[in-house]
């Protein structure tokens, strides 16, 4: 039996004066499955769907899409380029866990790190080992005292070249990074959330790319 492989990278793709959300859901053979605006299409390599959008190649590790003459790339290890949608913004949709927290994976440096948001938060916040896992450069970055529930503690101040979700890509990025294994999830502060816009929806929180 064939691996088949989830993916929850999603994007939004312009077909004429209608945007449509597409969805790579998985990748098995030569096959992909996408969800087009909730409907769900296998293809195999060379077809294309009602939609329009055509499978150009598909591996156990990506599939190549094609919607007039217009290639994308959807890979199971990064996210999906903002760039494709040209006459819509990307956004990512998350849903509120059980405990009314919003988790998301974001890319920073090319590794993938789980993040929660935090409006109360002024910038993306690290622990150190999390930021040693991805090779943050602190021998250059600010050493600042920052206030926490622990009370008062060393941590440092840097700016990530890009953070990426879904198909959001912010570059120059504020950051801070705790001496010590506080907090135990990256924090998706202010620094990133005041450059796009928030909506909340029935539980669930929409974060659009500005133009």
């Amino acid at each position: 039996m064939r691996s088949f492989y989830v993916v929850v990278f999603s994007f939004l793709l312009a077909l004429g004066a209608q945007a449509q959300q597409v969805q790579l859901k998985g990748l098995f053979g030569d096959s992909a499955l996408l969800e087009v605006d909730g409907r769900q299409r296998i293809l195999k390599a060379g077809q294309k769907s009602p939609e329009g959008i055509t499978l150009l190649e598909a591996t156990t590790r990506y599939a190549r899409v094609s919607i007039e003459g217009r290639e994308q790339k959807l890979t199971l290890e990064a996210p999906i380029a903002a760039s494709f949608a040209q006459a819509a913004r990307a956004e990512v949709r998350l849903a509120a866990d059980s405990r009314g927290h919003y988790m998301t994976d974001a890319w920073v440096n090319g590794l993938r790190v789980p993040m929660m948001v935090d409006t109360g938060a002024t910038s993306i916040a690290f622990n150190y080992p999390t930021a040693r896992r991805l090779g943050l450069n602190l021998n250059t970055a600010e050493e600042i005292r920052v206030s926490t529930a622990n009370g008062i503690t060393r941590a440092y101040r840097l700016n990530l070249n890009s953070v990426t979700i879904g198909g959001i890509k912010l570059h120059n990025v504020d950051a801070t990074v705790h001496a010590d294994d506080f907090p135990s999830v990256v924090l998706l502060g202010n620094s990133f959330l005041s450059r796009v816009d928030m909506e909340q929806q029935q539980g669930v929180l929409l974060l659009r790319a500005r133009h």
